[in-house]
């Protein structure tokens, strides 16, 4: 009897904690820690939704995250509104294999892909984050969601870690929070 018990408390514990893995972050990125690039933008960490929409295990052993981005008040970037998404990067933990990417891509509508060779390094095109990212070269066009994709070899766990975005001349580059790929056992530095 006692065996039984276990099991199925073992089995709603398992079932919770795959919730907690696929359920979206709701609302915009976080403003807790953030800063901007160049003296006439206005950076608003909370512009963007990004949201990890999935984290799925592969038939093949592999994992696929998936995250979503939606401008939150789309505009020109005057009077609170943001300007389109340009680009975006992610940063990971130092246990982080960046060699466990077996693929990298995003898409406009969730079901058709574009993949690319993703590069782990500073980049230059924005000042905002001074350290490495995986750069997604693929934006927002007014409300529509936009989708982005890693496949990775390894088991890793959703974390919290810093991410930027680059938008237009107004609401320029800007460092925010979200749920990203973290390393097992929470280890990050």
């Amino acid at each position: 009897m006692g065996a039984i018990a276990a099991t199925i408390l073992i089995a709603a514990c398992q079932r919770t904690e795959q919730k907690e893995l696929v359920n979206p972050q709701t609302g915009p990125a976080s403003s807790d820690n953030y800063s901007r690039s160049g003296a006439n933008e206005a950076c608003n960490p909370a512009a963007y939704y990004v949201v990890l929409e999935s984290k799925t295990l592969l038939a093949n052993g592999t994992w696929e995250w998936l995250w979503s981005i939606q401008n939150s008040n789309p505009g020109n970037g005057n009077n609170g509104t943001s300007q389109d998404l340009s680009n975006w990067g992610m940063q990971f933990g130092s246990c982080f294999s960046f060699a466990s990417i077996v693929n990298a891509a995003y898409s406009a509508n969730g079901t058709s892909w574009t993949s690319f060779s993703p590069t782990y390094g500073v980049d230059p095109s924005q000042g905002c984050l001074t350290t490495p990212v995986l750069k997604f070269d693929f934006g927002t066009s007014g409300s529509v969601k936009s989708y982005y994709r890693l496949i990775v070899s390894q088991d890793y766990i959703a974390y919290t870690t810093q991410g930027y975005y680059k938008s237009g001349s107004r609401t320029g580059c800007c460092t925010f929070t979200f749920t990203g790929i973290g390393c097992t056992g929470g280890q990050e530095e």
